[in-house]
């Protein structure tokens, strides 16, 4: 009985740790040699494997959403997190955006959907006090090859930037009457 139970008991963790390992056989990211021409954001497809953010579910994100990451330096080779520079990370800030005293963090990440689609979002998350985090706003950028930066300014704007070096952007402010994220027209000298 003791060896049935060992044999089951090592065959479970065989299957478990084959298992395992093929969900992360996929890098994080790949990035196509070419064009040589388009800058590597626009040649790297990304592969989530999280099922939450922040303790977020995938799917309370937004529904038929199975995998989620959000985007931080250290997920990127060393060769392509250079271009971030040295700043602090330009994938998440924190605020009080909506002029409360509630703290909120603006952050993008990347998303597949349960039928495969991918993309990338921009996230804003309120975080109350002994309370669970509330979803404030969500931007979806759909195709595999999205990719976004997130800064703010002091005003509470928080600006999403489509590219690392192109004035392609989408600005965020928090509109009293209408209570909620709205985005705002394009600057007129852009």
């Amino acid at each position: 009985m003791r060896k049935l139970s060992r044999a089951i008991l090592s065959g479970f963790f065989l299957v478990a740790g084959s298992v395992i390992g093929h969900a992360q056989d996929k890098p994080f990211l790949t990035t196509s040699p070419t064009p040589e021409y388009d800058a590597w954001w626009l040649r790297t497809e990304y592969h989530p494997f999280a099922a939450d953010i922040r303790g977020i579910p995938a799917a309370k994100i937004r529904a038929g959403w199975c995998k989620v990451n959000e985007l931080r330096r250290d997920m990127f080779p060393d060769d392509l997190a250079l271009y971030f520079g040295e700043d602090k990370s330009p994938f998440a800030v924190d605020g009080f955006f909506d002029g409360s005293k509630t703290k909120q963090t603006a952050l993008v990440g990347v998303y597949q959907t349960c039928k495969g689609a991918r993309g990338a979002f921009l996230l804003i998350v309120s975080w109350p006090i002994d309370k669970p985090p509330v979803i404030r706003h969500l931007v979806e950028l759909s195709g595999e090859h999205a990719f976004a930066v997130v800064s703010a300014s002091e005003e509470a704007t928080i600006t999403l930037q489509h590219c690392l070096e192109c004035d392609h952007v989408s600005k965020y402010k928090w509109n009293k009457s209408k209570r909620r994220f709205t985005l705002l027209p394009p600057d007129p000298d852009q």
